[in-house]
């Protein structure tokens, strides 16, 4: 909490984007360190049998998050500027870390493993790379760029694989990756995180500079599908119970990829009611995949992997996250080279919308279905 907070605060103050990168990295160190260990803490507490009802009880506060900070960021930003959205987290930061202290009880381990540097150099190498090339998506006369970072990548992960075969106690214990279940779990993450975080960047810059609507209207009506997700986030469990994993995540993603391409109806600030329901029912879909993906994860280890599995699941969850923007990313500024737009453009016609948003919102559906596909793909078991 204490390096969430400090790492966001600072970032305020940044003189310019290097600074600014490595203060978010500090950030994501901070954060990186909360969701795994809160999500252990809670599956060594209950059975198996709970893991579907209690994962649902963990979700309602990231889904209830994301219905209140979009609208508060949005008159942050319209009334003080980006510097207020970083400087608010400080002090609830300090707040929660005071309070950890009192009411968490610690539970110490016995085997205390030394970081494995070399996969973490490694691995940070290979979002480096990744993120890097999908940003020069887009951009004029960066072909070789980007196919020496495929060929960069390829290298890298051949080594990173290597790397963590050879050490006894390695960042990732690719062991975990036999487990059929889990990897499937991780693709399906992938799927919805791309068609989750990645609509959410793609929508929010949609709503501003292709409507037209201010930063506080974008972040309310982005809140609506937040608000959506957590009234089917508990009905998910019920689904996931009765008829396993694959019922739920197939609805969540069919209603996704049909609604995705919908959002450029939107083309006034008048048509706000229809972006406010489209966007309630946006949510509804999404939430009956957070909590099965979450749950099908573990599902098939013992208690005493938990932690272990938990921390690689969740780190693959925040990288598809960071995925599934920079995707977005990619192809809006594919769109704006091929619309002949400036990036610093404030505001666009309803024709050059199409162009520059058209590609990221039809990538949404495609990439919904091939996560029905994999979801389709699970063995037939009375735990998924």
């Amino acid at each position: 909490m204490i390096l969430f907070g400090a790492g966001s605060t600072l970032c305020a103050w940044a003189p310019n984007i290097t600074t600014l990168v490595i203060l978010r990295f500090i950030h994501g160190i901070g954060g990186g360190m909360l969701i795994p260990v809160g999500m252990t803490i809670i599956y060594r507490i209950y059975d198996k049998s709970e893991y579907a009802s209690i994962t649902s009880f963990t979700f309602l506060p990231s889904l209830l998050a994301p219905a209140i900070a979009p609208f508060l960021g949005g008159v942050l930003l319209d009334l003080w500027g980006w510097k207020s959205v970083f400087l608010i987290s400080g002090p609830i930061c300090l707040v929660l870390a005071f309070a950890s202290v009192f009411l968490l009880r610690e539970e110490w381990q016995k085997n205390q493993n030394k970081l494995d540097w070399g996969g973490f150099i490694l691995f940070s190498a290979i979002l480096l790379n990744i993120f890097y090339t999908l940003s020069l998506i887009g951009k004029p006369q960066v072909l070789p760029l980007i196919l020496t970072g495929v060929i960069l990548l390829i290298l890298l992960i051949y080594f990173f694989i290597r790397h963590e075969k050879k050490i006894k106690i390695p960042l990732i214990d690719l062991r975990y990756f036999m487990d059929e279940v889990f990897i499937k779990a991780n693709f399906i993450q992938l799927c919805f995180q791309i068609c989750h975080f990645g609509a959410i960047f793609l929508i929010g810059m949609y709503l501003q500079i292709g409507v037209g609507l201010s930063a506080t209207m974008a972040g309310l009506v982005m809140g609506m599908q937040a608000i959506g997700a957590i009234i089917t986030s508990r009905y998910s469990v019920r689904l996931f119970n009765l008829y396993g994993a694959k019922l739920p995540i197939t609805i969540g993603f069919l209603g996704i990829g049909i609604l995705s391409p919908c959002v450029m109806l939107i083309n006034s600030a008048a048509m706000i009611w229809v972006a406010l329901i489209l966007f309630f029912l946006r949510g509804i879909f999404s939430g009956l995949c957070g909590t099965p993906i979450q749950t099908l994860s573990v599902i098939s280890f013992e208690k005493e992997q938990i932690g272990a599995v938990n921390t690689i699941f969740n780190a693959c969850r925040q990288v598809s996250i960071s995925f599934g923007v920079a995707i977005s990313s990619g192809l809006m500024t594919a769109g704006m080279y091929l619309a002949n737009l400036n990036q610093n453009t404030q505001l666009i016609s309803a024709s050059d919308s199409i162009k520059v948003f058209g590609f990221g919102f039809l990538v949404m559906p495609i990439v919904a279905m091939i996560g029905i596909a994999i979801v389709q793909s699970l063995k037939p078991s009375s735990n998924i």
